[in-house]
């Protein structure tokens, strides 16, 4: 029994054959494995050339060497072909019988075995007891005509391929051509072999079409292709013309063009000629009809996209949306077209077992969830947990992922387009611009703050989106993974919050504006055009208006503003280590310092802090504290003004 190579089926493995013997005949292979695949190929294009082959050494007596071996090397990839398939497994019961004897015996006796022994007889063996001196080869060639039925291989072919549902629009594209070469090329041997029987000059038929036009008033001539020599009769043009002047006849009356330059001259032909129109009706019908339907299946899905986008339109024209709003929408669909063709790529594979899908995810997802550095090291059940639970949503140019202020509940992975995130709420300076391969949202997911910037997509973006539920799910089946991963976000978490503290005292490092993203941020975009009245709507309708400085200072949160005195103006390092032992902050993005605070038209921002931190200040410190860093946080504005 041979071994299971990998990609279904090899020879018998080095370390069970004895001999080289027992490698060449104890080995199995897998149907539709990667050699057989090759193999079948091979085997059907060596059937076309048999088919052209023959029918052309027989029509225009072309006996040479080289068409003479060209045939025996057919011959033997078929005599091959058959020791093959002593090999091939074969399934029962849903599993793969490997054992030589079975496969041998269910090879016998099958149809296959029987077809096989008819095309591969040794017919010219047969035929040496008929020949003679003047026409011995083409007695010899025309024993192997029975040899053409090889044929039938091209045709079982492709209707395994057509039967598989992941069959393209070009095996059926390959399967015409194969049956079209080598229809019209028969045809046009036959029409050539019915004016010469035997192939040569003096064996032609008169009248027939070789010998040109009888009607001289006729407008449509043709030199003949025979002339009267001293000898006989000779051949004007060689044999390549007289090819293609059958196969020209032929395209011309199979596609019922019919020019009449060469037209039948006799009986024979013309019944000849009717059979070939009766037979290219049919299969040029045969052809647009199944090509028609092809395409109309491959253009089914866009017509179903269109019966949605219709609907949904209506539905927004009775309930009487804003235009804005409707364009966006529509804009929206018309992404998801062009990126997924219509396909539901959320549930493309509900119907696969919950482990082969997670495979699947895993492999699709895993070069993600490699570049997010809070997973590394964990477990691959856990990564395939993770893969699988991640949705993919796209963004259109200037749509929100986030809103500052909302609760996180997600985490992203930008694979395709571009994020701008604004830590300011007036949404003219993006802090950071993340590009495919960042992340962004784990310290709000994992740690469960709110969200204290706002992202915007600036092209059409592609993200993928890993739920709290989902990474709860996965946390709770492998608890090890969890501690990993937390241990992980809250190192850097404390990192984004050094860089916090780095960032008010001046001496922040690119290292850490970059502390919070899988991959290194792009410039930001130091100026945005606000010329744009659907982009002001948007972000009026999405609770972003542009705010005085006063009112912002105005909105602080005393808790926030006392630290911001302790930190900034005191330097009291006791002051802030009691405001920030009360827990971890938010996830902040680090604003990029684009020049010195005397450059930036906006005050020094005030560095936020989440609201579960203020019980740890006293009701006392907070009405004490409030009314002196109020009138100094005014004075300081004024100055900088």
């Amino acid at each position: 029994m041979g071994g299971a190579g990998k990609g279904g089926g090899a020879l018998l493995p080095t370390s069970l054959a004895e001999t080289w013997f027992d490698r060449l005949t104890k080995f199995y292979l897998i149907p539709e494995g990667p050699f057989l695949a090759v193999w079948d190929r091979l085997v059907v294009f060596s059937a076309l050339i048999n088919c052209i082959l023959i029918s052309f050494m027989i029509a225009f007596n072309h006996f040479t060497a080289a068409a003479w071996i060209c045939s025996y090397a057919i011959d033997s990839i078929f005599l091959l072909d058959i020791y093959i398939k002593f090999h091939v497994a074969y399934l029962q019961n849903g599993l793969w019988v490997v054992f030589s004897k079975e496969m041998a015996l269910n090879y016998l006796h099958s149809g296959q075995f029987r077809f096989d022994v008819l095309a591969n007889l040794p017919y010219d063996l047969i035929a040496l007891g008929w020949i003679q001196d003047s026409q011995g080869l083409y007695v010899l060639g025309l024993t192997r005509t029975i040899k053409m039925i090889r044929g039938a291989t091209i045709i079982s072919f492709f209707g395994r391929q057509e039967k598989k549902l992941h069959a393209n629009f070009g095996t059926q594209i390959l399967k015409f051509i194969f049956y079209l070469s080598t229809l019209e090329h028969c045809v046009a041997c036959m029409w050539f072999a019915i004016a010469c029987p035997l192939g040569t000059a003096i064996s032609c038929k008169r009248p027939s079409w070789v010998y040109g036009s009888a009607n001289r008033n006729s407008t449509v001539n043709i030199a003949p292709l025979l002339q009267t020599g001293l000898d006989g009769e000779e051949w004007v043009f060689g044999l390549a013309s007289n090819y293609v002047h059958s196969l020209y006849w032929t395209v011309v009356t199979m596609t019922t063009t019919g020019y009449g330059d060469i037209s039948a001259k006799n009986d024979t032909e013309r019944v000849f000629a009717l059979t070939t129109m009766i037979i290219g009706i049919l299969f040029y019908g045969y052809v647009s009809g199944t090509i028609a339907s092809s395409l109309s299946n491959m253009d089914s899905r866009r017509v179903a996209y269109h019966q949605k986008m219709d609907a949904i339109r209506q539905y927004m024209n009775d309930r009487d949306m804003d235009s804005d709003m409707q364009e966006r929408v529509l804009e929206y669909y018309d992404y998801m077209w062009e990126r997924n063709k219509g396909i539901d790529v959320k549930n493309l594979f509900e119907d696969m077992p919950s482990t082969f899908k997670s495979e699947v995810a895993l492999s699709l997802n895993n070069s993600i969830i490699e570049k997010a550095s809070i997973f590394t090291g964990c477990s691959i059940g856990f990564k395939r947990k993770v893969a699988i639970s991640m949705k993919l949503y796209l963004f259109t140019a200037n749509e929100y992922v986030i809103h500052k202020g909302d609760l996180g509940t997600e985490m992203f992975f930008i694979t395709q387009g571009r994020i701008d995130v604004f830590w300011t709420t007036d949404l003219q300076r993006p802090t950071a611009s993340l590009i495919d391969g960042a992340h962004f949202g784990e310290f709000q997911t994992i740690l469960g703050y709110k969200h204290e910037y706002s992202a915007r997509a600036v092209c059409n973006t592609d993200i993928y989106v890993l739920s709290r539920e989902d990474l709860d799910v996965a946390f709770n089946a492998f608890p090890d993974d969890k501690k990993l991963v937390m241990n992980a976000t809250s190192n850097r978490y404390n990192v984004a919050l050094n860089s916090r503290k780095s960032r008010d005292f001046g001496t922040e490092t690119p290292t850490d504006v970059t502390s919070e993203f899988g991959q290194a941020q792009v410039p930001p975009l130091t100026s945005r055009s606000s010329s744009n009245m659907k982009l002001a709507k948007r972000r009026s309708s999405n609770g972003f208006l542009v705010k005085s400085q006063e009112r912002i200072l105005d909105d602080i949160q005393p808790s926030r503003q006392l630290a911001f005195k302790s930190h900034s103006l005191k330097g009291s390092k006791n002051s802030l280590n009691n405001l920030t032992m009360g827990g971890a902050a938010s996830d902040v993005i680090i604003a990029i310092v684009e020049s010195s605070n005397s450059e930036l038209d906006d005050p020094p921002s005030v560095p936020e802090l989440p609201a579960r931190m203020e019980p740890r200040i006293s009701e006392e410190s907070r009405g004490s504290l409030l009314q002196s860093q109020t009138t100094q946080s005014r004075s300081r504005l004024s100055s900088n003004a």
